[in-house]
């Protein structure tokens, strides 16, 4: 029995003896402790989200039958947090897999492992608003469909969503209101412990206990904004049910988690761990359900790159303005491109890719050439695509540009561009190989990487930056430096970097320009949360205009310090 194996065996039989109710509520108020307050406190666990959506899928299959107590401390909880830890970290050593590492061999088990934990320990990162244009843009072609299949239409699922999410606040606000009223208790406790009576010890241990549990949402409150019966499907689609499954064990088995994200706590409440995987596990279900309507997937498939190539359209337009000329589905020598942006003196080539990667094999080399070929097929397709356009440019002589029937559009002629940049927009995030092009994207002596970028991390940083007064020329200066850094950036997250290149522009320069490796701090991407509590500027954003009214000192502090305007959309909303 190897350790993975051993590790997991042992917190499957250590979880199995908890009562249910309190180890899902106790669970669910940890994982709201900890996305909800980032900044008060580091997490011993080394991925809290996907550690805690394992480990609930993993007590979901150990069946009824324990009966003890579940509490967030003590000797036991610290022993489910090592053993937790210990799990995660057998899938984090490539150079324990018997391979004699010479220098190719070393990066190809570096991309393997870096991928393969980019795929089961980052959860989705994205705004609820892009989440929900996301759906209804690419679902609604289909919703008859949806109806028939599944008795709700789109806006039920999303409405589900909303409400889920606003009680879920209500109910956290409600736990701070609760235990304010035993504020000197509280207080007592931090700083004499052991001096407590009796008395006030069983007090502080019934307050730490209601409070828990009161952070699950009653169905009952569903039912009196959503009618009974489409919350009883909802519920049905959506609910992680136990049962004794002896199969499920692995970190990286297919996590239940992610398709049921709601938790039956008891017959009449519900709690989540991280409730944003709702609107996660809405799109899946939707998409899964639209794929049998040929039998291929082609159609849903075709609707979810058409919407990935208008979305990236809209953000380039709503951020270059009116004196931006944009074309897409051209034809340049008969052959089809996705977009080309031509401001007076720069040009922007866009390539789109909404492919999918296929799961990674835990065998490093297998995993390796299965990765190449669906960065090949997408990234580095995109690339070519982007270049022969390229080409064009760097020959110097005017060429045209045409519509789909063959009607020119356009004369370009290179002269007047001074620079011009090829941007791959994909519809997921790849971490580490998308980041950092160096690894797998094969290019020409003296030819420029392009920049790799996932479409809601595109429009996150392209908003942001729309609040600066010189906004397209930091772009333009941000592209300049930013492909400096393939070869020899590690990092997970593209935003880390457009955070830093916001917050201190002339430290993010100063790095590009270096030749030394560069490694991103991990939380640096909290500065776009921190905007976005205080009003971020989405198309549709919820609570757009309670959000400047909210007391956000940190939020206030970054917008003084950087002096971004306030959003476009938020001044229309005024």
């Amino acid at each position: 029995m190897n350790d993975v194996t051993s590790l997991s065996k042992k917190l499957k039989k250590l979880i199995s003896r908890y009562e249910h109710s309190s180890f899902l509520a106790h669970w669910s108020f940890f994982a709201n402790m900890h996305y909800r307050n980032k900044r008060e406190g580091e997490s011993q666990l080394l991925s809290p989200v996907r550690q805690i959506m394992y480990i609930i899928s993993l007590y979901h299959s150990t069946g009824f039958g324990g009966r003890k107590h579940f509490e967030a401390v003590g000797k036991e909880y610290e022993m489910i947090v090592s053993l937790l830890n210990k799990i995660e970290k057998t899938y984090s050593a490539p150079s324990e897999t018997g391979y004699d590492e010479d220098r190719e061999t070393g990066e190809k088990l570096f991309i393997s492992s870096s991928t393969f934990l980019n795929y089961y320990l980052n959860a989705p990162l994205s705004y609820m608003e892009q989440d929900i244009e996301r759906i209804r843009q690419t679902f609604i072609h289909f919703e008859p469909y949806i109806i028939e299949q599944c008795g709700l239409g789109i806006e039920d699922f999303i409405d589900f969503y909303i409400l889920i999410s606003d009680l879920e606040i209500q109910q956290y606000n409600n736990y701070y209101d609760h235990t304010m009223a035993e504020k000197e208790l509280i207080i007592k406790a931090l700083q004499t412990g052991a001096a407590l009576t009796e008395e006030e010890k069983l007090r502080l241990i019934d307050l730490a206990d209601k409070g828990v549990m009161g952070l699950a949402i009653p169905i009952a409150r569903l039912k009196e904004s959503i009618e009974s019966k489409k919350i009883e499907l909802l519920l049905s689609y959506f609910t992680m049910l136990r049962d004794n499954d002896e199969k499920y064990l692995y970190y990286t088995d297919t996590c239940p988690y992610l398709t049921k994200p709601v938790l039956l706590v008891n017959s009449g409440h519900i709690a989540f761990v991280y409730s944003k995987q709702l609107i996660n596990a809405v799109y899946d279900f939707l998409f899964e359900l639209c794929s049998e309507i040929d039998g291929t997937g082609r159609r849903v498939l075709w609707q979810r790159e058409n919407y990935l190539e208008y979305k990236t359209e809209e953000i380039f337009r709503n951020f270059l303005g009116p004196e931006a000329r944009i074309h897409t589905n051209y034809l340049i020598n008969n052959s089809e491109k996705d977009l080309i942006i031509l401001l007076p003196t720069c040009a922007f080539i866009v390539e789109c890719k909404a492919n999918k990667y296929r799961i990674p094999f835990r065998d490093p080399i297998k995993a390796y050439e299965r990765i190449k070929d669906d960065f090949k097929k997408s990234i580095g397709k995109a690339h070519l695509q982007a270049h022969e356009v390229k080409q064009y440019f760097l020959e110097g002589r005017k060429f045209e540009i045409s519509d789909q029937k063959g009607n020119r559009v356009e004369t370009i002629n290179p002269q007047n561009y001074q620079q011009v940049f090829s941007i791959i927009v994909t519809q997921e995030r790849f971490g580490q190989i998308q980041c950092n092009l160096g690894h797998l994207l094969e290019i020409e002596k003296g030819e420029s990487f392009p920049w790799a970028v996932s479409l809601d991390d595109l429009e996150t940083f392209l908003l942001t930056l729309n609040r600066k007064t010189c906004h397209i020329q930091e772009f333009i200066a941000f592209l300049n430096h930013r492909e400096k850094l393939h070869g020899r950036l590690y990092c997970f997250d593209e935003l880390e970097l457009c955070a830093d290149f916001i917050m201190q522009p002339h430290k993010f320069k100063q790095y590009c320009n270096l030749t030394l490796p560069v490694i991103t701090q991990g939380d640096l991407n909290f500065f776009f949360d921190d905007l976005y509590s205080a009003g971020f500027g989405f198309k549709d954003e919820i609570n757009i205009t309670e959000k400047p009214f909210r007391n956000l000192p940190i939020a206030a502090g970054l917008i003084e310090k950087l002096k971004l305007h306030t959003p476009q959309r938020m001044r229309k909303s005024r």
